[in-house]
């Protein structure tokens, strides 16, 4: 499935050299597409380096970001709500997100955007959850701009040598920030467990207090 995605991105290139604004108008497009269905798109961030150079590659792809983002976020809290929630609601992981992100917030929709979890996939579980709109799309485009600007980095030296996508993922040069990232997403991952530990605790002394069972599912 990757291969596939490289080879139509390496196709799609030739056009969007010809339909510059076009093309980012598009890739935008395409981005909120690989999203929905939950597809890593961390070689759409190579690609969007590849495409259009740093500057231009790392506005592309924010408002990629931004717009699956909110796409993802009102699909699941205006029309597919229940749906999803009957899919994820027995999902010990997600109960927990959901009360920790009941207590702490934007706290922890920015931590959890330095963990490797699919970005479609987390939009769709924050838009069950309480967080308001304007806070979780805020932490989110704050939280991603590490990431999205090292991967259109890694992208951009091949936009000006006519590489293709496949060049940048499989011949790139190894860098230090690459392990600097990793080092963050392990940091993020333990700063959640840590937040989520806290958040469920206080969860079931409040049900422990209330008579509840402590295994129902959450309540905001």
């Amino acid at each position: 499935m990757l291969a596939k995605l490289i080879q139509f991105l390496d196709t799609l290139h030739g056009w969007m050299d010809l339909h510059p604004i076009a093309s980012a108008f598009a890739f935008i497009g395409f981005f909120m597409a690989v999203q929905l269905v939950m597809f890593p798109v961390s070689p759409l961030g190579m690609a969007a380096g590849l495409f259009f150079g740093f500057w231009k590659g790392f506005v592309v792809l924010m408002a990629g970001c931004a717009a699956g983002a909110t796409l993802n976020f009102f699909l699941v809290r205006w029309v597919a709500r229940d749906y999803v929630r009957r899919k994820l609601q027995h999902h010990r992981a997600f109960q927990m997100i959901d009360i920790a992100v009941a207590r702490e917030g934007w706290r922890i929709v920015a931590l959890l955007r330095f963990v490797p979890i699919p970005f479609g996939l987390a939009n769709y579980c924050y838009g069950l959850t309480p967080i308001p709109y304007i806070p979780y799309i805020l932490a989110t485009c704050v939280a991603i701009i590490p990431a999205d600007s090292f991967f259109v980095w890694i992208g951009s030296p091949f936009h000006a040598t006519g590489g293709t996508l496949a060049d940048v993922i499989y011949h790139h040069k190894q860098n230090p920030m690459e392990y600097i990232f990793m080092g963050l997403g392990a940091i993020a991952f333990f700063l959640v467990l840590r937040l989520v530990s806290k958040a469920a605790k206080a969860h079931i002394e409040r049900d422990v207090a209330l008579g509840r069972p402590t295994d129902e599912p959450p309540r905001p």
